[in-house]
């Protein structure tokens, strides 16, 4: 029981990095990718049947923190409340643009609209990476290594934005019409070689970081770091040979990398902030139906739409 909410809290945030991170990459690339409505309609399309469910993954992020950690917002996350709130604001904003900028016919509006997803997903990545980064540090207060705890989060809200954007990419190169995904496979093959590389950079220098755990944690973080830069860097080569499954697989693995760092480095102040066994149990009956129950829709949902966009594909934005 003591290990099972901190395995299922960093399986859940990394599900969402995986799920979600391909919808924050697909908005970052809206533009560059569409330069006319066709093709912008193709990659809000590519999306659009997983949208709303990719984002239940964060909401049952926020329930388990919520449930069984009940403490954790003031002994580890305190210092973090501003950064928290204006990121749900970003999701917000991300999210009505991507409601609204087909409301209405007009040219201008879906072209504000646009912009709008695109700055907003580009921020709502370097959120992440901010988070990630304070996390790997460990939680203020900082005050005796301020700096390097900045420093920390700005590398990796820049590795949050390529590694996004990669995973995008890659996704849109599996499901955009065929006569648009070279533009998808070619963005992928350019920005995942950098982010691989930045990544790599980033978790070695975990090692002159002492966060939460000490060496016992920070050892795992920086193999699985490398192991994710590794994937991001095979990815082009599956692209090239057309195996899309596996190049989504591969940055898939390195979307959920950040948030199992940020996990592993929690894992040790995580005993301190846990609820009692007893809304545990009752927890854990939930638990036991809810999580299947919803790993099997959206599996289902997975294989329904499992093909690239086309004509006839089913319009949810």
């Amino acid at each position: 029981m003591d290990l099972l909410w901190p395995i299922l809290l960093g399986l859940l945030f990394a599900g969402y990095f995986v799920v979600d991170g391909f919808d924050i990459g697909a908005g970052l690339l809206l533009r560059r990718l569409g330069g006319g409505e066709y093709e912008r309609r193709a990659v809000l399309t590519s999306i659009g049947p997983f949208f709303l469910g990719n984002e239940v993954w964060l909401v049952a992020v926020g329930g388990v923190l919520a449930g069984a950690f009940p403490l954790m917002k003031d002994h580890l996350l305190g210092g973090l409340y501003l950064l928290i709130v204006a990121g749900l604001l970003i999701w917000v904003v991300r999210d009505a643009a991507i409601w609204f900028r087909s409301r209405r016919p007009s040219p201008r509006w879906r072209a504000g609209w646009d912009a709008m997803l695109g700055g907003s997903s580009g921020v709502f990545a370097v959120f992440w990476g901010l988070l990630v980064g304070a996390l790997l540090t460990g939680p203020p207060p900082l005050t005796d290594r301020w700096l390097v705890a900045g420093i920390n989060a700005a590398v990796w809200a820049v590795v949050m934005v390529l590694l996004f954007t990669t995973h995008g990419a890659v996704f849109l190169a599996a499901r955009l019409p065929a006569d648009l995904a070279a533009r998808a496979t070619a963005t992928a093959t350019r920005l995942s070689r950098p982010a691989a590389g930045l990544l790599a950079l980033a978790s070695l220098a975990q090692l002159a970081v002492p966060g939460p755990g000490g060496i016992a944690t920070t050892v795992p973080v920086v193999l699985l770091g490398l192991l994710a830069a590794a994937a991001l860097w095979a990815a082009p080569a599956a692209l090239a040979k057309s195996r899309y499954g596996s190049a989504v697989a591969l940055t898939s693995f390195a979307a959920a990398v950040p948030a199992v760092l940020a996990s592993l480095r929690l894992a040790g102040g995580l005993s301190d902030v846990t609820a009692d066994p007893a809304t545990l149990s009752v927890l854990s009956g939930f638990l036991v139906i809810l999580v299947p129950v919803l790993a099997a829709m959206q599996a289902w949902m997975w294989w329904t739409f499992r093909r690239r966009v086309h004509a006839g594909t089913v319009v949810f934005f």
